[in-house]
């Protein structure tokens, strides 16, 4: 797969309040469908810490702890996951030094993904990222 090719599949939508209250919902409903697509326990654990970063900062960054939605739609297609999360609050401001080069949470997502891009829109920020997973290999008897 190269880096900006569309994935194929199915996947899954989730929009959810922002609120640091629903931060747990949203790693239960991710970690559903990660398991569900027999990705293994570490790669889980990596996508998990990934979307709680980009979940976190759109809370706080986003949306200044308001009120808002999150979008989160995640496909998996072969060997790779591709998440995209998005807000529709303050954006992303390259201006802030602090920013451009990315906070503490960016920099741990950039070093738990393959490829990660920060997609400014005219109202809000889309984060996508692209992630080679391993599956679980499943017993059979």
């Amino acid at each position: 797969m190269k880096e900006g090719e569309v994935v194929q599949g199915e996947g899954i939508k989730i929009i959810i309040p922002s609120s640091l209250k629903n931060l747990s919902l949203i790693r239960a409903l991710v970690k559903t469908y990660l398991i569900s697509e027999s990705i293994t326990p570490k790669d889980v654990l990596r996508l998990l810490t990934v979307i709680d970063e980009l979940a976190t900062n759109a809370i706080e960054h986003g949306y200044n702890y308001k009120d808002g939605d999150i979008s989160i739609f995640m496909v998996k297609e072969d060997s790779h996951i591709k998440i995209t999360l998005e807000d529709f609050g303050a954006g992303y401001d390259r201006r802030k030094k602090s920013k451009t080069e990315g906070g503490m949470g960016l920099n741990i997502v950039k070093g738990l993904v393959d490829s990660f891009e920060i997609m400014p829109k005219e109202v809000g920020t889309k984060f996508v990222i692209l992630k080679k997973i391993e599956e679980e290999q499943k017993n059979e008897l």
